[in-house]
């Protein structure tokens, strides 16, 4: 009977310890993305309202905004250039450029359009990183796990844009806490081309950066875009797509805030 007794600690001991052992285990890193992505698609169902500050470099200049988002479109407010703030008569032309938009409707339909554009890329680009890449460990950087990444030869993009982003190749940061994307940096590690070079290119070497960070609780948001892609399509037209900006400041703001509302936070 003491043998029997003995020999079950000794087996429940052994399965304690394997199981701990397994807790303590990292996720494979494939299955970690899986998860980062789940949850920041969960985040954005929620498709919560935010009023914060923007600055974009546009051409040879630095704007500095302010802007609201509304369920009809986001609206902003110019307030500097290159770090210098706007004069009476450049404040009154922007309440006059924020009063047409309140007064017509197919301009807030395209502002609507553009925004909600711009926002199904990025669920576009997320949805696709579970497959369209492979995965490994590659260190810390501060409080945040690095994963390398690099286009998995399995996936087949459908799209001219997955094609792009199925080139990427470099480093994301992931918060281990909640297993929320921090930022991803990514290079084009091949030249994109359509129609086999025919129709056009985009140049390998290009940059694609999304920074995330965290506003809230369960809350994230993006607080960089930088892109920087060069490259060709057909009759010599040179395409040349630099953007970048920064957003900071976040606040929350009630979700069924009219653009005459908004507007009207954002009174000089």
């Amino acid at each position: 009977m003491n043998l029997r007794r003995v020999t079950i600690v000794f087996v429940l001991a052994i399965c304690l310890a394997a199981t701990a052992r397994d807790e303590g285990s990292p996720l494979p890193a494939a299955a970690l993305v899986h998860e980062v992505v789940a949850n920041e698609l969960a985040d954005r169902v929620q498709r919560r309202k935010w009023m914060y500050m923007i600055e974009k470099r546009e051409g040879p200049h630095t704007l500095t905004e302010e802007q609201v988002d509304t369920q009809e479109g986001p609206v902003y407010r110019l307030l500097a250039i290159d770090g210098t703030p706007l004069g009476p008569d450049q404040r009154q032309q922007e309440t006059a450029r924020m009063d047409r938009l309140l007064h017509d409707p197919s301009q807030q339909s395209k502002v609507k359009q553009a925004h909600e554009e711009d926002e199904q890329k990025l669920e576009k680009l997320m949805a696709l990183m579970p497959n369209a890449f492979l995965y490994d460990y590659d260190g810390v950087e501060g409080s945040l796990v690095r994963l390398k990444f690099r286009p998995n030869p399995d996936y087949s993009p459908a799209t001219y844009e997955e094609r792009i982003a199925h080139s990427l190749g470099r480093t994301i940061l992931i918060d281990p806490q909640q297993n929320r994307l921090a930022k991803l940096s990514g290079q084009l590690v091949n030249r994109v081309e359509f129609g086999y070079g025919l129709l056009g290119h985009i140049d390998d070497g290009g940059t694609i950066e999304v920074g995330r960070l965290q506003v809230g609780p369960s809350q994230w948001k993006t607080a960089l875009i930088n892109i920087q892609l060069s490259g060709r399509l057909v009759f010599f037209k040179t395409i040349s797509k630099q953007e970048y900006e920064t957003r900071s400041d976040f606040r929350s703001v009630s979700g069924d805030l009219s653009l005459l509302e908004a507007s009207q936070l954002l009174a000089p």
